[in-house]
This record gives structure tokens, C-alpha cells and sequence, in this order.
């Protein structure tokens, strides 16, 4: 046997493969930059959070995002990497060095501040002990720019920054202010003359976030805290299959999906004629595998007693008509026509191009009567429950299509709904490890002496009740005696002692008597 041989043989022994090497076609990396095409946030430093999509022209027309009532174009954002710091200027977003901030540095700025305030305190400076605030009074006249000078200004193009200080040079109480009022009226200023924002990607948690700052009701009230607690009781991860309800805008199953990779499967419960998550699910920009792995399946199928045997005389359309369809097929007259009328090439090419990606969805994704057969076929790894129906009902409907010894997550705004279905579940000894939790966060102020909770926030982020599922047949909480005693003759007795056999006895006592 030569040299090669061994080397291969070595690898078979080892479990490689010469496949190993090649790259995993669903493992996709996301760019580390902004694509064409892609989603995005925008945070604001007033707190503000704002979506928008970066394309160059659609239809004819530039796409612009939407920013204090005026449009912005985002072309110029293509290729840009997350985290950029970006100014809004009059017509465009200009994008800023790396070692800028959201608040612009300024020399009374918080920062500096802070010092100033600390060696004053030490030093005791009759400067700093002079200036107070007690004699400033709200007349609405200390600022000398009337509103009409300030809209010129803005309209001749000029830079926030020289407005801010046109602003504090025309105030005649500026000088009289304490540094940390200071400072205070610089950054008020600056948010609203010289606004910047940072680019952000979206994921599961900042799509949240931003959900929950614009409409909290419509997501349920579903924070990122809470969502990262689903994922983590739910033990979500690649290649299992999850079956999941949720009314929460498809936020769920959005990072779902980006979590998995494409790997697995998530079956999506839906009431109505179709799901209606599309808007939000295209705003995390999944990739071909993420978005295949989602199956939608009708409530109805969820609660009906249909078999596994009972689908046998049924048609599937929509099956048959897919696979009557030769792929790759001839292009139709009236498309041919359509697109000989372009001006050039490339735009034909990315006609084309879109036109087959529709395709290609339409081919892959799944009838209703095969994602149903999905979710009789093999249980699910995992059930998540996040919906305003009661939890109780809609638990126990969805616990069949659960694998033994596997974990189940509900959530819900209000704790009244889970006591009640901890007590169901407690009561006919459908599951073990149950707990009930409520999720508590809070953000915090951190400055130098002024660190302090935030005084608007919401007092709960919601409910959650976990536990894991019990076999229905042989899914016990108390053992009896007869499979004790038979539990501790296997294992040798209560310390878990392997009683010992007559040869051993005999063996012990030569040993004994040798000695």
C-alpha cells in the first residue's frame, strides 16, 4: 500500500470527508456593508428610530427615507459599513468619519462638562459659585434670531454647526447659565439644527426596539429582553423544527428564521385567508434558505382531527399545477414584447433577473396540504405561543404536535391568562418544570453624579410561562414502589452500590486470608 493510500485511509478512520472543505451552500454571511436592496435603521441621539431601504431607482424614481418630514435619498448609503455615523443635511445624508459621534463634539459639550464640573466642585472657583440659574426668567426674549432669520438660514444651506453657534451667540442668558445648563442647551440645540443618526442593521432585537418605541400595542408589548428569553426557553436553534402562533406583527418569526440559517423548519400558524407578516419579514433581509425554511399552516388544520390517512383522496392543486411547469420555461409572447421595449440591456437583465426570483419563490414554498402534512408527519422540537386568544385554549391545541421531554414558551401582556393555564397544565400533569416569570428591565441614565433610572419607561415587558412537556402514556410525576425496587436492583441499591456476584465474595476472601 504507497503513501496516498495511508493518508486516505487515515482520513476515512478520522471521519473526514473530501467534501469537507467545500463551503456550506446555506451558510451566507451577511456583508459587513450596506447592499442594494437591503433594509436598515436609523438612531437617531434624541431617541428617535426610523426604517428605510437602500435602493438607487425604482420605476423611474429615486427612494428616499422619510426623516422630520422631508425625504432623503439613500443611494449614497450603498456600500457603507453598520455603525456610520451619518449628518442630515439639507438634500442628502452625508456620511462621517469613523471617530465622530451621534452628538457632535462641541467644547461644552457633556463630556468636557463633566470634568469641569468635578475640579470645580474640588477647587471651589468663584467663577463656577457666581452662575446660577435663579435669576433667568422665561420671557421669550432672550434670543435675538427671530424664527424668520432661522428659516433663512436653513434655506441658504447653511451647516448645523455654524447655526448652533448663531444660536448661542444671539443668547443673551447663555453667559448667565451653569455649565451643566450649559451643556443642556448646546445638545438641545444641536438635535435639532444638526441632527445625526447612526446606521444600524436589523435583526431580531432592533427590529423589535424600534417596533416597540413606534407601536408597542401592535407587537404586544414584546420587548428585545423578552424576545432573547423566547429563543433562549424555547432552545431554538439550527436544524430543529419549531411550530409557532404568534399575533406579534411576525416578529417572532422573523428572528426565528435568522436564528435557524436555513436550517430546519418553522411552521407558522395563521387565522384568515393568508398570513399578513410580508412587510415586516422583508425588513430582515433573509436570505433565500431563511425565508424557504418558514411554513405557513392554517389554523384550522391545527384544530381539525384529520390523520396522517385521511388526506389520501385529497388533491393538491397547487402541486399539480407546479410541477406541470417545465423549468426553465420559454418566455411568453407578450413578456417578449415587453421587454424588447426596454432602452437597454441591463435593464432587461434585471427584469429578468426579478422576474425568475419570483419564480423561484413561487416553485419552492409549500402548498397549505404540504406544510399540513409537515405538522402530522414528525413533532415539533420546540412550541412557541404569543398570541391575544386565550393561552390556555391555544396551548393545549398545539401541545399534541409536541415531542415528549421538549420545551413550550408562552407569552402574553398580562399574568391572569398564564396562572390559568399553569393550573390546567399542573392539574392533568401535562408538563414538569413549569415557571412562571415576569421580565424586568430597566434602562438606565449613566453620567457622572446623575445616574438614575429613566423616569417614562413601561413597568412590564410581559409574562412568560415555560416548561417541558410530559409523554401522555408514560409521563409520570410520582414513581411507585414496585419500579423503585426494580430502579435500585439495576443501579445497586439507594447509593447506587452494583451488588456484588459469589465470585467476588471468593475472591475477597483469598485476598483476606493471603494477607
Amino acid at each position: 500500500m504507497n503513501d496516498s493510500t495511508n493518508e486516505v485511509s487515515e482520513d476515512n478512520f478520522n471521519g473526514r470527508n473530501e467534501n469537507d472543505d467545500l463551503p456550506d451552500p446555506l451558510l451566507t454571511l451577511p456583508f459587513n456593508t450596506l447592499q442594494v436592496g437591503e433594509h436598515f435603521l436609523l438612531h437617531f441621539s434624541d431617541g428617535r428610530q426610523v426604517f428605510g431601504q437602500c435602493l438607487t431607482k425604482v420605476k423611474g424614481m429615486t427612494p428616499t427615507v422619510k426623516i422630520n418630514k422631508r425625504s432623503y435619498p439613500t443611494y449614497n448609503l450603498i456600500g457603507l459599513p453598520y455603525g456610520t455615523v451619518l449628518e442630515v443635511e439639507r438634500n442628502f445624508l452625508l456620511p462621517l468619519p469613523a471617530d465622530e459621534d451621534l452628538i457632535p463634539s462641541h467644547p461644552l459639550a457633556a463630556t468636557k462638562v463633566d470634568e469641569e464640573i468635578s475640579n470645580e466642585s474640588d477647587t471651589g472657583t468663584a467663577a463656577a459659585r457666581e452662575r446660577d440659574n435663579r435669576h433667568i426668567v422665561d420671557t421669550n426674549t432672550s434670543q435675538a434670531l427671530d424664527q424668520k432669520e432661522l428659516v433663512e438660514l436653513r434655506n441658504s444651506c447653511t451647516e448645523g454647526a455654524k447655526i448652533v453657534e448663531k444660536i448661542i451667540e444671539n443668547s443673551s442668558t447663555f453667559a448667565q447659565k451653569t455649565d451643566y445648563s450649559r451643556a443642556k442647551y448646546v445638545v438641545r440645540k444641536q438635535q435639532k439644527y444638526q441632527p445625526r443618526c447612526r446606521l444600524v442593521r436589523c435583526t431580531g432585537p432592533t427590529i423589535c426596539e424600534a417596533m416597540f418605541l413606534k407601536d408597542a400595542k401592535r407587537i404586544m408589548n414584546l420587548r428585545d429582553d423578552t424576545l432573547g428569553q423566547i429563543l433562549s426557553y424555547g432552545n431554538v436553534s439550527a436544524g430543529c423544527q419549531v411550530l409557532i402562533w404568534e399575533t406579534c406583527y411576525g416578529i417572532i418569526t422573523g428572528t426565528l428564521a435568522q436564528r435557524m440559517g436555513g436550517y430546519g423548519q418553522i411552521l407558522s400558524v395563521y387565522t384568515g385567508q393568508q398570513h399578513s407578516f410580508n412587510e415586516i419579514l422583508s425588513k430582515f433581509n433573509l436570505s433565500f434558505p431563511e425565508s424557504s425554511s418558514i411554513s405557513w399552516v392554517h389554523s384550522g388544520d391545527i384544530y381539525s382531527n384529520t390523520g396522517e390517512n385521511d388526506d389520501e383522496d385529497e388533491v393538491d392543486v397547487e402541486k399539480k399545477e407546479r410541477e406541470v411547469i417545465q423549468w426553465p420555461c420559454p418566455l411568453q409572447n407578450h413578456t417578449r414584447k415587453y421587454i424588447e421595449t426596454f432602452p437597454s440591456r441591463a435593464k432587461q437583465e434585471h427584469f429578468l433577473m426579478k422576474r425568475a426570483a419570483r419564480f423561484a419563490r413561487k416553485l419552492t414554498r409549500r402548498t397549505p396540504l404540504e406544510a399540513r402534512n409537515l405538522v402530522l408527519s414528525r413533532k415539533s422540537d420546540c412550541v412557541v405561543v404569543a398570541v391575544r386568544y386565550d393561552a390556555t385554549e391555544t396551548l393545549l391545541a398545539l401541545l399534541p404536535h409536541l415531542a415528549p421531554s421538549c420545551p413550550f414558551v408562552v407569552y402574553c401582556e398580562f399574568i391572569e391568562p398564564l396562572t390559568l393555564c399553569f393550573l390546567e397544565l399542573q392539574r392533568n400533569n401535562l408538563a414538569v418544570n413549569l415557571r412562571l416569570s415576569d421580565t424586568w428591565a430597566r434602562e438606565y441614565q449613566i453620567l457622572p453624579g446623575r445616574t438614575h433610572p429613566n423616569m417614562t419607561m413601561r413597568q412590564s415587558g410581559g409574562f412568560l410561562l415555560t416548561g417541558i412537556k410530559l409523554d401522555p402514556v408514560f409521563g409520570i410525576n410520582e414513581l411507585d414502589e414496585d419500579l423503585l425496587k426494580e430502579i435500585r436492583q439495576q443501579m445497586g441499591g439507594r447509593r447506587g452500590k452494583r451488588p456484588r456476584t459469589p465470585n467476588e465474595d471468593e475472591s475477597n476472601k483469598k485476598m483476606k486470608s493471603l494477607a
